[in-house]
């Protein structure tokens, strides 16, 4: 972001497991709580995984008409109760939001929607699918909905990178406001992927936890214990804008987006790079980019799935890009918490990160209960720790094998 325009954070809208609304998230994640559980949504009984982070007492007629959450995709409600959240924390007035920007991502977009069709016309013919199934299942639905819902004219692009998503998706809108394209920008993703077809498609993967007896402790990245990743569903956005508008106008501001970087590991769909490589070369251009040396980051809100493969690579790659600082920088996983959300996890991340920044305390990662000789770093083991944060790190490790970094920052002169 260095030689351009400077671009903050003043708006944060989260719909996440833990809770709605970026207190009852922040309040929760600073607790330990762990919002995991045996499922609700649908009779998991059958299933090698019976447990997952849902999104409970979301009632969306409270964020939109009733009338259109009845026809909206989970991911799209999601994503306007996660922008509407947002847009009232930045204060954003009606003269901006007309020329935002909107960058926001899926992965599993409407899926749920597109099953219920095909299950309706496989077994009563052509005639039956639900008219606006075609409208409601692709992953521009989401993005769609914000520009009519917030009477957005600004462009409206979608971005999909599965677990990089939320990561990618800031730095898109970062982008449009640092080339002048946009003043101010919405950016965001969500992810409801708790239905039984997607959610078997996880299980006969094997990437899913087979922790049936304690759903709380399932998910326990970096812990020797850990055994696969706890589905969850969720919805997170943030509001960007560049520095002098939000200056002008008395903003909130969280955090300065400083540099990203983005990569793939190019070797398979479910392989990734154990040595680290990619991930750290990726994590050293985003704070190249930033403009800042390695040793003046503070703090990582990591990727940190559960994924016994993946944790290494994270760890691997934080001490090749950091060297010995590796050591002595806190690292949290959310997702110890929240569990894996797919798209929304970036953004999740990066909330939890701005407001770290804000109280100048880390998250713990719970269930750090066996070390892992490999994953050898301060991940804050169960219990929540003051620090001074200046500057944040959130990485992200898709399955094919695309990794994400960014830097976030206090605003300084």
């Amino acid at each position: 972001m260095k030689n351009s325009r400077r671009v903050v954070i003043t708006g944060l809208g989260v719909v996440a497991p833990n809770g709605i609304g970026k207190e009852t998230f922040w309040q929760n994640l600073i607790a330990g709580k762990s919002a995991i559980d045996y499922i609700t949504a649908f009779d998991a009984s059958a299933h090698s995984c019976q447990v997952a982070a849902e999104v409970k007492d979301f009632h969306p007629s409270d964020f939109m008409s009733a009338r259109r959450a009845k026809v909206m995709s989970r991911f799209s409600q999601l994503a306007v109760a996660a922008t509407r959240l947002a847009m009232e924390d930045a204060g954003v007035p009606a003269s901006m939001s007309k020329s935002m920007a909107i960058c926001f991502g899926t992965s599993v977009s409407g899926l749920e929607i597109a099953v219920d069709g095909v299950q309706d016309f496989v077994a009563k013919g052509p005639g039956v699918i639900k008219p606006w199934t075609a409208l409601e299942y692709p992953p521009h639905a989401a993005a769609s909905y914000l520009a009519i819902e917030f009477e957005i004219n600004g462009p409206a692009l979608t971005i999909s990178s599965n677990c990089c998503t939320g990561v990618d998706a800031i730095n898109a809108a970062a982008r449009q406001i640092a080339s002048g394209q946009a003043e101010a920008a919405v950016a965001g993703s969500s992810d409801a992927p708790l239905f039984p077809i997607i959610f078997d498609a996880f299980c006969s993967l094997g990437a899913l936890t087979k922790r049936n007896d304690d759903p709380t402790k399932a998910s326990r990245p970096y812990d020797l214990l850990r055994d696969g990743l706890v589905l969850a569903e969720g919805g997170a956005a943030v509001i960007l804008e560049e520095l002098e508008v939000a200056l002008a106008r008395g903003a909130t501001i969280y955090a300065e987006v400083l540099g990203h970087n983005a990569a793939s590991e190019a070797i398979g769909m479910r392989k990734g790079d154990l040595s680290g490589r990619v991930m750290a070369e990726t994590i050293r251009c985003a704070i190249r980019n930033a403009d800042l040396l390695i040793e003046d980051i503070d703090h990582i809100n990591a990727h940190g799935s559960s994924l016994p493969d993946f944790d290494v690579c994270d760890t691997k790659a934080f001490k090749t890009a950091l060297g010995d600082h590796a050591y002595r920088i806190p690292i949290s996983s959310i997702k110890s918490m929240i569990g894996q959300p797919v798209s929304a996890a970036g953004v999740f991340q990066t909330a939890a990160a701005c407001l770290s920044i804000k109280h100048q305390e880390v998250p713990p990662t719970i269930n750090q209960e066996v070390p892992d000789p490999q994953c050898d770093l301060d991940y804050v083991p169960n219990l929540s720790r003051t620090a001074r944060i200046r500057y944040a790190l959130i990485n992200g490790h898709s399955f094919g094998g695309s990794v994400s970094a960014m830097v976030i920052g206090q605003l300084t002169e």
